[in-house]
Order: C-alpha cells, then sequence, then structure tokens
C-alpha cells in the first residue's frame, strides 16, 4: 500500500479533525488476486484496511502513553470499482469521543468519484494488556 499522508487539523479534544491519506491500489490489494476470475478492482477489504489506517493514525496524539486503538466496527458502503494504479483519497473525521470510544466518517475517492464511505469506531485499550492477554510478552 504506497501512502501519501497530510496533516490532520487537531481541535482540543479531537472532534471535528479531519486525517486526509493518499494511497495506491496494488494488484495484492484486488479481489481478483484472493479470487481468481475476479475483476482486478480494490476489493472491499482493502477499503476497510485503508479506513482503519486513517482513522488509527488520526488519534494516536490524542492517546495516554501505552494506549493503542483497536477497531470494534464498521460499516462499508463500495460503491464503486478502482483499478490497480488508481490514487484513492481517503479522508477520516472524527464525528464523535466519549471517554475511550472514538466515532469516525470516512470518505474515499478515486479523482471525483466517491468510492466507498465508512462508519468506523475504534476504542483506546493497553498495548501492553493486549500483549498480555495474547501470550505475546
Amino acid at each position: 500500500m504506497a501512502t501519501s499522508d497530510t496533516p490532520q487539523s487537531q481541535a482540543p479534544d479531537g472532534v471535528g479533525s479531519t486525517f486526509r491519506q493518499t494511497v495506491t491500489v496494488q494488484e495484492a490489494d484486488t479481489v481478483g488476486a484472493v479470487l481468481p476470475g475476479m475483476p482486478p478492482v480494490a476489493a472491499t477489504p482493502y477499503l476497510v484496511k485503508i479506513a482503519e489506517v486513517a482513522c488509527f493514525r488520526m488519534v494516536e496524539g490524542l492517546l495516554q502513553p501505552g494506549q493503542i486503538t483497536v477497531g470494534s466496527r464498521v460499516v462499508i458502503d463500495h460503491l464503486g470499482p478502482s483499478k490497480v494504479g488508481a490514487a484513492l483519497v481517503v479522508e477520516a473525521t472524527l464525528k464523535e469521543r466519549e471517554k475511550n470510544r472514538f466515532r469516525f466518517s470516512v470518505r474515499i475517492q478515486d479523482g471525483t468519484r466517491t468510492v466507498a464511505t465508512v462508519e468506523h469506531e475504534r476504542a483506546a485499550v493497553s498495548l501492553e494488556k493486549i500483549m498480555g492477554a495474547i501470550g505475546a510478552l
């Protein structure tokens, strides 16, 4: 996933902030790479991934030391195809923050076409607790 990021505008609690990045669709990101015979267009799971990454990056600076965010909910409307080499602009907006919960609205554009809209929620959690829970410490 080739990317370029644009700095976010930051409100004190983060609500209303936006984060924009541009990613380029690679062959491995397509449904055709997963299911032979399907077209070489950006797969829905890839669009979810780039939306989640944008939201993750957006709120990193709002977290306490030792915290990360994890995805807890995704609703996507995949509205159109994007071919290999397409530059997708991912724009995430933090709509609401309630304690350790973050709610986002994400739009993914391919040129002038909106190819996906995403509602996404993330929760701030302790990295140490997660690593301990999976036995990685």
